[in-house]
């Protein structure tokens, strides 16, 4: 069966839109941050209307129980902003100022460790590689950390971008199924279904790995906060929240967030360097064992090499920013090819 000339419009007007947010990507920004709201939001507003109903409120609108889940998540972001970010802004500056001192100060600790530990049998083309590694880490700790304040600050200066950010939320929360729909309605009727399915196993993975994802960066963040302020490491509230951010980076996440207090930790003594890497391991074993599976579970089925992929492809294109986003983008892919409607219909052929 031949597609009309109607149908060809509607692709072209889709690609056309696609055309628009390749050429400036800084046009999902809003959308973008709309979608995480919207699924942090949409749970609250559903209990909200659902127990209005039960208490006989059946005039109260599903508008006001948007209206009360905003109200309650500026609350939050509120009491954040003055009890945490205040605070670790003053931290991070001296953290920032504190890291080529760092860098000196463990360098000149090589030579005890070397006669501690006996590393001066080493080959010098191995202790080359260490001094080397120890640049390289300074440097990497340095980008992370000032790619992680740029980025609060840029998000926070965007200021156009976050005044449409509440609307474009709301009308997600109130219509989120329409756009679908009309993107559905774009194709012949019997790829509909097809497609629904698709967007049903879509919406069911990234709102699981939005949410799960940003519970377990909490938890990290709090876990490793504690854990630093009780063995006495300095900027325990920056390591803290540098290792919430990095949990977001698959696989070598929670080895780059661990570096910044195993240097500083190494600084004290190697006792509690020591205390710091065992404190790590213990952490690092009960999240990827216990926390993870059962925040997650197998709704990120994907295969560790296609992570790895991923993120190698994404830090290539788009920076720590395009590792963070890996997992998810990786998952959305391979539904897309699972869901392939073409391979159905090449199977019949065959």
């Amino acid at each position: 069966m031949k597609w009309g000339v109607e149908f060809w419009l509607r692709v072209a007007i889709a690609a056309g839109f696609a055309a628009i947010i390749i050429a400036a990507p800084s046009v999902l920004f809003p959308f973008v941050v709309s979608l995480i709201i919207t699924t942090l939001l949409n749970p609250v507003a559903h209990a909200v209307y659902g127990q209005t109903q039960k208490m006989g409120w059946t005039r109260f609108p599903y508008d006001f129980a948007i209206l009360f889940s905003f109200a309650l998540f500026i609350a939050v972001i509120y009491l954040i902003g003055v009890h945490i970010f205040v605070p670790f802004i003053s931290e991070f500056q001296e953290f920032i100022k504190s890291v080529p001192g760092m860098l000196a100060a463990v360098q000149q600790a090589v030579p005890e460790l070397e006669k501690q530990y006996q590393l001066s049998l080493m080959p010098p083309e191995a202790k080359s590689l260490f001094a080397r590694i120890l640049q390289d880490i300074g440097e990497y700790t340095l980008k992370i950390a000032s790619f992680s304040l740029s980025a609060i600050f840029s998000f926070a200066s965007t200021v156009v971008e976050l005044i449409v950010v509440p609307f474009i939320t709301f009308y997600m929360m109130k219509r989120g199924g329409y756009f679908v729909n009309a993107f559905i309605h774009i194709f012949p009727d019997r790829f509909h279904h097809h497609l629904e399915e698709l967007f049903k196993e879509i919406h069911f993975v990234l709102n699981a790995y939005i949410r799960g994802q940003l519970l377990l960066s909490t938890l990290m963040a709090v876990v490793v906060f504690i854990g630093m302020w009780t063995l006495n490491i300095p900027y325990p509230l920056v390591i803290g929240l540098l290792a919430g951010i990095v949990e977001m980076v698959p696989l070598i996440g929670p080895i780059i967030g661990a570096i910044p207090p195993v240097l500083l930790g190494l600084l004290q003594g190697t006792t509690v360097m020591l205390q710091v890497i065992f404190f790590y391991i213990i952490v690092q074993q009960v999240d990827g064992h216990f926390v993870m599976p059962k925040l997650m579970g197998s709704i990120i089925n994907v295969h560790p090499v296609a992570i790895i992929a991923g993120v190698l492809i994404g830090g290539k294109i788009f920076g720590v920013l395009g590792m963070m986003i890996a997992v998810p983008l990786v998952a959305v892919l391979q539904i897309l090819l699972k869901h392939m409607w073409f391979y159905d219909r090449y199977k019949k052929v065959r």
